[in-house]
């Protein structure tokens, strides 16, 4: 395992765990050391840095290599991400949100905007039956892309429900991230350009703070698709391009033409 100091958290080996202090265990990335591309512990490192940032906790992030995972991890859970808390060890994500909001509640990040939360309720599962193969045909994802697209044209908000991020978005901004990497890797998809409101909406991810320290490279994001074994192989091409002994890349940039005004 290997272990970090995230935002505002403090780590002394001779002193007690402050009661605000929490741990969170994530998947690590190929070297089995390194943060790797699973989207749920983004998800749940979003949230507590957001949570951390505002006073409310420290916490320190441990990567762990599930296909050695030490003894003092297999104690704990069988899966990732896991937070814990004093004597609390949580590993399901509703659990875990809802003890993190209950015991640090700011920011609020609970949100109750149903238009949302369709508009972006499938996009991920039907990018991960195109990359699985399930579905050739990309026609699926794309119709659900512009149906979030054009749930983002019309919202007056920089995020899906505000101006902030919420859970709503800790959970999808990730998600779209790895259906604009992972899709281009095995699939030669992109976004379409002229879905501006999905470009503004990563746009705004690409300049927040916390998206830009929580986000895996693009090469741990393809090794977390290339690990499934139901996935088709890279190219040889692109298996040079995404190989992880590679420096880090991140893509957060924007099509150009594309206008975010």
């Amino acid at each position: 395992m290997s272990a970090a100091t995230a935002s505002n958290g403090t780590t002394d080996g001779g002193d007690k765990a402050p009661s605000n202090h929490l741990e969170l265990f994530v998947k690590a990335g190929k070297d089995g050391e390194s943060y790797g591309g699973c989207p749920l512990c983004q998800r749940m490192f979003m949230l507590l840095l957001m949570k951390a940032n505002s006073g409310q906790l420290t916490f320190t992030v441990t990567t762990v290599n599930m296909a050695k995972p030490p003894a003092d991890f297999r104690k704990l859970s069988s899966r990732l991400p896991v937070v814990v808390h004093d004597s609390e060890i949580l590993s399901d994500p509703d659990e875990m949100i809802q003890y993190i909001d209950e015991h640090f509640p700011f920011p609020p990040m609970a949100y109750d905007n149903a238009k949302a939360a369709e508009a972006a309720m499938n996009v991920f599962s039907k990018f991960s039956f195109y990359i699985h193969n399930v579905s050739n045909s990309s026609a699926p994802l794309i119709a659900e892309l512009r149906r979030l697209n054009s749930y983002l044209e019309s919202s007056p908000h920089q995020f899906l429900c505000r101006d902030v991020p919420d859970h709503l978005d800790c959970m999808m901004l990730p998600k779209l991230q790895h259906v604009r990497v992972a899709a281009k890797a095995f699939k030669d998809f992109d976004i379409p350009p002229e879905l501006v409101g999905i470009w503004r909406y990563l746009h705004t991810a690409y300049c927040f703070d916390i998206f830009r320290q929580t986000c895996p490279s693009d090469q741990e994001i393809v090794y977390h698709w290339l690990s499934k074994p139901e996935l088709p192989r890279l190219t040889k091409e692109k298996a040079i391009f995404y190989s992880t002994e590679s420096s880090p890349r991140y893509a957060m940039d924007v099509p150009k033409g594309v206008k975010l005004q």
